[in-house]
């Protein structure tokens, strides 16, 4: 079962294509709400912890903490994988409205 259409899938995979290097460290947020939207999550009760991405700098977890708390404004604490899938792209969109 895919948790997307196939343009959302394709810009959400373009966009973690490109979340390296600079781009990265200047949309640190959005490369990591990428990486949520993305990820192989599976199941319910998911709980939104900095574990879900692989993150190794402060700042990388500051932002990653910013990210977790708008996703836990539109799904909660606990959410099962799908939900919290397109809370996190719905961020991305918003992002990217934010940007354009």
């Amino acid at each position: 079962m895919r948790d997307f259409d196939e343009s959302t899938e394709r810009l959400l995979q373009l966009l973690r294509d490109r979340c390296v290097g600079e781009f990265y460290k200047l949309h640190r947020d959005l490369c990591i709400a990428v990486m949520i939207a993305t990820s192989n999550i599976r199941g319910r009760g998911v709980v939104l912890r900095p574990s879900l991405v692989k993150l190794e700098e402060l700042s990388d977890k500051k932002a990653a903490s910013y990210v977790f708390r708008k996703i836990m404004a539109e799904v909660g604490p606990v959410a099962s994988s799908t939900s919290l899938k397109h809370a996190a792209a719905s961020f991305v969109f918003k992002k990217l409205s934010e940007l354009i």
